[in-house]
């Protein structure tokens, strides 16, 4: 019989030392991990469910409501189990708890991500979801970037240190609201994107940009780094739609990633929606290869 537990701040190192093995492609730390979880029992009525066996954490779950969208119960769950654990009803004890509170809070539409392979998949649609988005994750060594572009005239790049949140936040929330999801990211507020972007121990304000037109914040790209790896996560990178054509996140990215390589960085990773095709083929150009990808998934509870 599984027994579940309520998750708790130190599972944050043994969940990401599992979270490692599933997703190669992933960087956060510990610090990252546990800043998330605070925000999402504090902001989200989250909650974390756990499972031990003779070896440790066996699976974790995190869930809360989605409290960037205007859309009523939309919701989220994660469920991770160590590879050597599964085939044991360790994923579904955690999911079951998960949708049990997301139910007490007021959750209808669950959202959840899983890696794109049969086994996963088929635990998903036994279950009830349906699968829509697929996310391509790629790889890039910053040994083998290509040529910068040239700056066009008129365009300025600053970090995002010295422009200030509210400057990136205007691009990042506009940038937002055409990303391809299955709820729309359309009520982003200042204070809470203060907290968990801005403020989240993984986000590098030295390394991630911003490009400016005429002095007017047009384009922005983050990076997690977890420097004792050597790695980064290119998070987001957007473009407010009056600016968008010109070229600026293949400069944004660039510039970036030479800034990143020079202050010891050695590979970084993504992930793209597979409809955003100009970001698929920015990131070719750059030098990306695919490593995997995920599926989102959707379920009425």
């Amino acid at each position: 019989m599984t027994t579940v537990r309520p998750g708790t701040l130190d599972d944050a190192g043994p969940f990401l030392q599992i979270r490692r093995q599933v997703f190669p492609w992933g960087v956060n730390t510990v610090a990252g991990l546990r800043h998330g979880w605070e925000l999402s029992l504090r902001n989200a009525k989250g909650a974390f469910f756990a499972v031990d066996d003779e070896q440790g954490l066996a699976g974790f779950a995190r869930c809360d409501l989605n409290i960037w969208t205007s859309e009523a119960g939309a919701c989220g769950a994660m469920v991770v189990v160590r590879p050597d654990a599964r085939g044991r009803g360790i994923g579904s004890a955690l999911l079951a708890a998960a949708e049990a509170h997301l139910r007490s809070i007021g959750g209808s539409k669950l959202v959840a991500y899983a890696l794109d392979e049969p086994d996963t998949l088929r635990f998903l649609e036994k279950r009830g979801f349906t699968l829509t988005h697929e996310a391509r994750y790629q790889r890039l060594l910053l040994a083998d970037l290509p040529p910068a572009p040239p700056i066009p005239p008129g365009v300025t790049i600053k970090t995002a240190a010295e422009i200030g949140p509210e400057a990136v936040y205007a691009v990042d929330s506009e940038a937002m609201l055409d990303e391809p999801s299955d709820t729309p990211y359309d009520k982003v507020e200042y204070a809470d994107w203060l907290e968990d972007i801005w403020e989240g121990p993984n986000v590098d304000r030295d390394l991630s940009l911003v490009v400016l037109v005429d002095g007017v914040p047009a384009t922005h790209t983050f990076l997690y780094v977890d420097r004792e790896s050597g790695r980064f996560m290119s998070t987001g990178t957007g473009t407010r739609r009056a600016y968008r054509g010109r070229g600026l996140a293949k400069i944004a990215k660039s510039v970036a990633f030479r800034r990143a390589r020079d202050a010891g960085l050695v590979e970084g990773y993504t992930g793209n929606d597979e409809v955003n095709k100009p970001m698929l083929a920015i990131n070719e150009w750059l030098g990306y290869q695919p490593i995997g990808s995920e599926r989102s998934a959707v379920k009425t509870l």
